[in-house]
This record gives structure tokens, C-alpha cells and sequence, in this order.
């Protein structure tokens, strides 16, 4: 009888050491299920094509977020509306920010460990391309994020880095213009932060400084 329930005991922590394991073991394959379920042709840039759908990731884009999107869409200050009615076949990646299809042109919103793509309203996808971070440009606006940037030109813009750009009136600087800038004359020093044009030198970082008493004809990076 001993020797019996001693059996018993060890079939029972048999079991519950197995069913432990399924239970820790499950949601990582519900995970890995759920993956591999939208998993197909690779895109590049984290998306994939699996028949009619994209999938950024594993997810699908028009699935992924739809249940937090307006309330992420407050947090934003502006509508959002996820890409739905995606065109599969014509679907490119362009950056980890960016895709298009003949239809209409996506952006990738980031939240943490979360993510939404969206579509950029107004957006021409027949000539949109990436300038750089969360900057693009088609033939009628340039865009920063999914927004246009309000006066900038997009046949005479040109990258100084991805913060900094410049077309022929102005110089920009994450979408908004830099007071006083010659945009004839401005240009970056090299370093990601010193920028000068024939008035002034300024730094740059998250905010615009003009670097007081420095002389733009002679100025260098690591100098006094």
C-alpha cells in the first residue's frame, strides 16, 4: 500500500509538473503560432506579405492596434486612421517608417513596444520617397511623421541631416522653420551639431542655439 500510494504521488507530480509546463509553454506557442500565421514573403523593413495581407512583425497592420488606436489617436493630437483596405500585391517597404501601395501611402506610429501603421492622408504614392527619420517628401508637400510640413517646397528641399533640411526660403529644423537662416549660405559642419551660414554658427540638438561671438568664416568643429 505503500509502495502504491508512492505511485500514485509520483503519477500526480507527474502530472502537475506537465500540465505546469503546458501552461508556461502555451502562450509562447500561441505566440509563435500566431507569427507564424501571418508570416510570408519578406519585405524588408520588418513587413511581410502573406497573401492579401501584410504583416509587420508577425501582425497583421490592418488588425494590429485597432483596439487602442483612438485612444493613441488622442495622445497624438490628431485623427489616425489604421491601413485598412491595404493593396497587397502593390505594397512596398520603404523605410522602417514608411510603405506605400498604387493606392495610398503608410506611416509607422511607435509607442513603446507598440506600433500602428496609418495612412498619411493626402500623401501621392506614384512619387513620395524618404528623405530621411520620419521625413519623405511627393511631388506637392514634404512630410514629417504623417503630417505635411505647411510651407516647405519640395522640389528645392534638400538634406542636411535627419533634423535638418533646408529648401530654397528656409531652413528647417524637425518642421519648423529656423528664424534668420540664409538657406543660400547654410550649411552643417560635419559633426550632427554645429551648423553655420554666412551670418552665424549654430548648434543644434533639441533645440536651435546661434553660437554667440563665433565667427562662420573661420569656425571649426572642436576649435574655440
Amino acid at each position: 500500500m505503500i509502495m502504491c500510494a508512492g505511485a500514485q504521488t509520483a503519477s500526480f507530480s507527474g502530472l502537475i509538473k506537465f500540465f505546469g509546463n503546458l501552461l508556461w509553454v502555451t502562450p509562447i506557442f500561441i505566440i509563435l503560432l500566431t507569427a507564424a500565421g501571418c508570416t510570408g514573403e519578406n519585405l524588408g523593413h520588418g513587413y511581410s506579405r502573406k497573401g492579401e495581407y501584410i504583416c509587420y512583425k508577425g501582425k497583421r497592420i490592418d488588425k494590429e492596434g485597432a483596439g487602442d488606436l483612438d485612444e493613441f489617436a488622442v495622445a497624438a493630437g490628431r485623427n489616425l486612421t489604421l491601413a485598412n483596405n491595404v493593396d497587397a500585391a502593390s505594397f512596398t517597404a520603404l523605410s522602417p517608417d514608411y510603405s506605400k501601395d498604387r493606392n495610398k501611402v503608410y506611416y509607422r506610429w511607435i509607442s513603446g513596444p507598440r506600433s500602428w501603421v496609418v495612412e498619411v492622408p493626402g500623401a501621392d504614392p506614384a512619387t513620395f520617397e524618404v528623405l530621411g527619420l520620419a521625413l519623405a517628401k511627393d511631388q506637392n508637400h514634404v512630410w514629417k511623421e504623417d503630417r505635411k510640413v505647411e510651407g516647405a517646397d519640395p522640389q528645392t528641399t534638400r538634406i542636411l541631416t535627419d533634423r535638418v533640411w533646408k529648401d530654397a526660403q528656409h531652413v528647417w529644423f524637425y518642421g519648423n522653420v529656423i528664424q534668420g537662416a540664409d538657406p543660400a549660405t547654410f550649411e552643417s559642419l560635419g559633426d550632427d551639431y554645429h551648423y553655420r551660414d554666412a551670418n552665424r554658427v549654430y548648434w543644434i540638438f533639441n533645440v536651435v542655439k546661434v553660437v554667440e561671438g563665433a565667427d562662420p568664416k573661420t569656425f571649426k568643429v572642436g576649435g574655440e
